[in-house]
């Protein structure tokens, strides 16, 4: 259970250039508090999701074929790391449909998910991870597991009105991963030794 910590951590500096990016974005494109605080939400799970998959960073790129294409192979066997994966992808189906009309149909949130987690997986060729086509099953899995609470929520609460853009979620997507990619690492190897344990 170490990851948990060491994941808070990670996407807390992450935050760290994340947050002024999105305020500055909100003065800059004029986007109310209520959406870039939204922004920033998927922004943090993003980076949390990064930290947890272990994607590759400028600092840190290693080719590794090491790849599974067995489907259901350990998936069983190794039970509490595949169901850590599906609640790894519930928040991404959840908040989308939340944040954007453009997800409220079921097969769009499920190939978002689906192609998300294929990206992570196809990355981590270019690390010491293992590429797992059981990864790709539960990630999609937990995506429509999000995707049909968010439902029941908009149903239970018809007043939520998702308004962003699919752009929008591109926008916080591109620049999450940038920032994880470029200067998060940098970030980190300052932090990581002024922090007590």
């Amino acid at each position: 259970m170490h990851r948990i910590p060491f994941t808070c951590v990670e996407a807390g500096i992450a935050a760290l250039v994340l947050v002024p990016l999105f305020v500055w974005l909100r003065y800059h494109r004029g986007v109310s508090w209520r959406r870039t605080a939204g922004y920033l939400l998927l922004a943090i799970y993003l980076a949390a999701v990064d930290s947890v998959v272990g994607l590759p960073s400028i600092t840190y790129i290693r080719f590794s074929l090491n790849v599974n294409l067995e489907p259901f192979a350990y998936m069983f066997s190794d039970y509490l790391a595949s169901a850590l994966n599906v609640v790894l992808f519930v928040p991404l189906g959840i908040l989308l449909p939340l944040f954007c009309r453009t997800f409220w149909p079921m097969y769009r949130m499920v190939l978002f998910g689906f192609l998300f987690s294929l990206s992570i997986e196809l990355l981590q060729i270019f690390t010491i991870r293992a590429t797992d086509v059981n990864d790709l099953i539960t990630n999609t899995l937990g995506t429509f597991l999000g995707w049909c609470i968010a439902r029941v929520v908009l149903w239970l609460m018809p007043s939520i009105t998702p308004k962003w853009t699919a752009g929008e979620v591109r926008m916080v997507c591109v620049l999450t991963f940038g920032v994880m990619f470029f200067l998060q690492p940098f970030a980190a190897g300052w932090i990581w030794p002024l922090l007590p344990f």
